[in-house]
């Protein structure tokens, strides 16, 4: 990576946004001196990962890491069909390990090298026009702060519908 292809600090702020600025600036500097997305743990991701990645746009991933247990689950049962007994603690091991391990460790990662491709396709749709490449990174990045509650309550009122579902048929 040359120093031209280096985002400046204004573009990763527009894309960044204001909440924790500083971190991910300073993760953001670090990655690019380093020229890779060096592991470093991320406690809100440990805590509430699916929620941060919505929180901080992140939709794409956040698609994959709701679907993800799903799909070792659908896994697991075929391992159980096999190995009768093994499915299920695999199961546990393998979205254990993804979501509570590789994730916390790898977001910061992921945010970094998604911000870069957020900047290099501004740059090429908008070529020379700062303040165009800007606002565009500014409409872009920055935070959902609602989206994260609004998957909450749509994960409570589904199961409260669910729960009143399963009594009407017993």
């Amino acid at each position: 990576m040359t120093p031209a292809d280096t985002p400046s600090d204004d573009l990763y702020r527009a894309l960044i946004g204001e909440p924790n600025q500083a971190f991910y600036l300073s993760y953001f500097r670090r990655a690019d001196s380093r020229g890779y997305a060096p592991i470093s743990w991320h406690w809100p991701v440990f805590c509430i990962g699916l929620f941060w990645l919505l929180y901080r746009k992140q939709y794409r991933f956040a698609a994959i890491v709701f679907g993800l247990p799903y799909l070792a689950a659908m896994l697991a049962a075929l391992i159980d069909t096999a190995l009768p007994g093994s499915g299920r603690p695999l199961l546990v091991l393998a979205v254990g390990a993804f979501g509570f391990l590789w994730l916390p460790l790898n977001t910061n990662g992921i945010y970094y090298r998604w911000a870069r491709n957020e900047i290099e396709r501004v740059r090429t749709e908008l070529p020379g026009q700062r303040d165009a490449q800007l606002r565009s990174l500014e409409s872009r990045g920055g935070v959902n702060g609602q989206l994260p509650y609004v998957v909450l309550i749509s994960f409570m009122v589904f199961s409260i519908l669910a729960g009143s579902f399963s009594q009407l048929g017993q």
